[in-house]
């Protein structure tokens, strides 16, 4: 069974509690969804699930006769350019987004550090 959600749903659902809470991290949320969005209607180009013909730009020039030009837009270069910049974002909302283990604060001084390994030592 697959998921009906579109991938911006889903990446918006993953990280919707963080992007409450900081401005910076919401932004960031909206621009990696909408690349994410870019990047299915990419991948839905590329499967032939939509019409090609939607890429073609056309200009004409009128004026010493007519001329059309075509271009294809390169679709697997935009889409690796999307994607890394995609896979960047998601690492910054991973390490934006708070950890479910709790994590020891780091100590303030090198003794400190010395006293909590002996006693983690101690301990197991």
């Amino acid at each position: 069974m697959t998921d009906p959600a579109t991938p911006s749903e889903r990446l918006r659902a993953q990280f919707a509690k963080a992007a409450e809470s900081d401005a910076a991290i919401d932004a960031l949320l909206i621009e990696a969804c909408r690349i994410a969005d870019r990047l299915d209607r990419i991948h839905e180009i590329e499967t032939g699930k939509v019409d090609w013909f939607e890429l073609l730009r056309f200009r004409t020039q009128r004026e010493a006769g007519d001329e059309i030009t075509v271009t294809i837009d390169n679709v697997i270069s935009e889409a690796r350019q999307q994607a890394n910049t995609l896979r960047s974002l998601v690492t910054t909302l991973m390490q934006a987004q708070p950890s479910t283990a709790a994590q020891p604060k780091p100590a303030a001084n090198p003794l400190d550090e010395l006293r909590l390994r002996r006693e983690r030592r101690a301990a197991g």
